[in-house]
């Protein structure tokens, strides 16, 4: 096929040389069919002249010297190069400034605009084959040249990608098929780390990412995997955010415990109005459901852990303890219906389940305030001239 090529190019050279009409021409392109040995030959002024040498471009079909004028406004890569790859030529010869071209084009308009994808991605495994890289092309046009690359929807042994967080792996030609590759699946970056596959499956090598990604949409459960990922992190939220200083003041803080516990009430608000509530963030929608139930969720932690929540007069809990000089500090939460309020408590004293205290400054729901002032008392701090306090001896009840 070689002589082909080198032959049909001179011919076509020394076509151009030698007709007056034609000097300032050059050959874009050679395309050949392996098959039956045609070739299709493309030169132009690089601007607004272009001709074709095909063989449906002879003298019996009315056009001279072999060779037709190819309209400006009728030629486009689609039609006049991929459909031809796509129909089973190959690229025999381009020159630098037709591959710039080409990569302008397929850039631009890939995939929405061509009728010929298989044509493209033949022409993106000729430029794979045969080193037609971005640096390639930036140093022989000098100019900045968008990687087409990236559409090449083969992948060699070896090469990775991911899609859907999963990663796919090419591991090795199949031995009973040697049209497709054998692929390992992993379901996430870690997994393909530690070497956890999924399965291996074989699939075909030719637009081998795209079968990849058909073969992930249609045999594994994408919606379950999201609600997994979805479960994850409202179960890392609870346990590190909202549900924070209900573990910091329980008898049992075990990180498996805390965790296992977390992500079963994780689950509780998935299956919840809120959770479907699509006005809010799903995190705003699980602090609200989470005040709705701290009741039942205080109960599941008893139930599920054997831990106790410190619960006084019904409604008030123990967020942090301290001292200042000596003085017994509290920082405490109180609820009231679906409001909470905060108060840093001095000499507070608890008796069974019953919290009081001298005399407390109150914060209403401004938790960020409290825990600020409560860190400055146990650091030694007055309030007194910083905040315009409430003050009431025994005020657990207001």
């Amino acid at each position: 096929m070689e002589d082909i090529i080198k032959q049909t190019r001179d011919n076509v050279e020394a076509f151009l040389r030698e007709d007056m009409e034609h000097q300032n021409k050059s050959i874009d392109y050679l395309l050949v069919n392996p098959e039956t040995k045609e070739t299709i030959t493309l030169a132009s002024d690089g601007g607004e002249e272009i001709i074709q040498f095909a063989p449906y471009t002879t003298k019996e079909n009315g056009y001279e010297n072999g060779y037709m004028n190819v309209p400006e406004w009728d030629f486009n890569f689609d039609s006049y190069l991929f459909e031809e790859l796509q129909k089973g030529y190959e690229v025999g010869y381009m020159s630098d400034e037709c591959h710039y071209g080409v990569w302008q084009t397929i850039d631009e308009w890939y995939p929405e605009e061509f009728d010929n994808i298989d044509g493209v991605q033949k022409y993106l495994k000729y430029c794979k084959d045969n080193g037609i890289t971005k640096e390639y092309l930036d140093n022989k046009i000098g100019l900045n040249t968008k990687d087409v690359m990236q559409y090449y929807e083969n992948l060699e042994i070896g090469d990775t990608m991911e899609y859907l967080e999963y990663i796919a792996e090419v591991d090795g030609l199949n031995p009973e098929n040697n049209k497709e590759h054998i692929v390992n699946f992993y379901e996430n970056k870690q997994d393909y780390i530690d070497g956890e596959r999924i399965e291996s499956v074989s699939l075909k090598m030719e637009n081998l990412k795209q079968n990849i990604r058909d073969y992930i949409e249609e045999n594994y459960n994408l919606e379950e995997k999201d609600m997994r990922d979805e479960r994850a992190y409202f179960t890392f939220v609870l346990g590190y955010d909202v549900l924070q200083d209900m573990f910091r003041n329980s008898t049992a803080p075990e990180c498996d415990l805390v965790y296992d516990f977390c992500d079963y009430e994780a689950g509780r608000f998935l299956e919840s109005k809120e959770y479907r509530n699509p006005k809010h963030s799903g995190y705003e929608m699980l602090v609200e459901w989470v005040d709705k139930n701290k009741g039942q969720i205080l109960e599941d932690f008893k139930e599920m852990t054997g831990g106790e929540i410190e619960i006084y007069n019904g409604n008030m809990r123990i967020i942090e303890k301290g001292y200042r000089n000596k003085e017994p500090v509290a920082l405490v939460e109180k609820t009231i219906g679906n409001e909470k309020e905060y108060i840093v408590a001095f000499f507070y004293t608890t008796k069974q389940d019953k919290l009081e205290w001298a005399y407390g400054y109150y914060y209403d729901n401004d938790k960020v305030k409290a825990q600020k002032d409560f860190q400055k008392v146990v650091s030694g701090d007055n309030l007194a001239d910083t905040f315009n306090k409430k003050e009431s001896r025994n005020d657990y009840e207001k």
